[in-house]
């Protein structure tokens, strides 16, 4: 992984966090555990790398080369929000 990918990467961060953290607060109401969190960041990968594959086209055909830091970086907010989930079931109720 070069400096050049990282720093992409980095960028996809931003927007995968924020479409991740939309739907899961539109979805808030829904108790649907791991199922709820891997659909919802499923569509919010889709959604981010459509955007950026539309955003990389020049006008011209979309360009889905550009897709893997998006898609690495909506999988690691599925793990953290995986791992967030489970260390607030390990913790006893109080």
């Amino acid at each position: 992984m070069g400096a050049g990918y990282a720093a992409i990467l980095l960028g996809a961060l931003i927007p995968t966090f924020l479409l991740s953290r939309l739907l899961l607060w539109a979805t808030r109401r829904w108790n649907g555990g791991v199922l709820r969190l891997l659909l919802l960041h499923l569509i919010s990968g889709v959604l981010a790398c459509i955007a950026s594959a539309y955003g990389d086209a020049d006008a011209g055909a979309p360009d889905w080369s550009a897709i893997a830091p998006y898609v690495g970086a909506q999988l690691i907010w599925f793990v953290v929000d995986i791992v967030r989930g489970w260390r607030q079931q390990s913790q006893p109720a109080g």
